[in-house]
């Protein structure tokens, strides 16, 4: 028999889950209410915060050009970290939907696939404009 987990690590494990699944729903959201960026840009938001910093901080643009690259050297460690990090979150997620269908009549678990897909085709979809490989 194995040792039960460490409260420490179970509240670790806790937070880590949701702040990662508030950052998801956060973008859900926000992607509902914002055009899709181009491919190869910056997402809207990401772009408005870096003119709104450059503006505050009257930034040359040798700083703005050096703030640029630190933003984006951000955004690729971080879908790196998503890489390796979202094979265990999809697992969280799938046995998260069991146990919800488990307390579900057989109307609401097809109302609940229905929503599922359709989540995930809006998700998909945002992912594709973003030109999102990480998924």
């Amino acid at each position: 028999m194995s040792a039960p987990p460490r409260p420490q690590s179970l509240a670790l494990l806790f937070l880590l889950v949701a702040f990662l699944a508030g950052g998801g729903v956060g973008y859900v959201a926000g992607s509902m209410t914002h055009p899709a960026p181009t491919p190869t840009a910056a997402p809207a938001s990401d772009r408005d915060m870096r003119a709104e910093l450059a503006r505050e901080l009257a930034l040359s643009p040798a700083q703005q050009a050096r703030f640029d690259s630190v933003f984006d050297w951000r955004r690729a460690r971080s879908r790196e970290l998503m890489r390796t990090v979202r094979p265990a979150l999809d697992s969280v997620r799938d046995s998260m939907r069991v146990l919800l269908m488990q307390a579900l009549d057989s109307t609401q678990q097809a109302t609940m696939r229905r929503l599922v897909e359709r989540n995930r085709r809006a998700f998909d979809s945002a992912a594709r404009a973003r030109g999102d490989s990480t998924r």
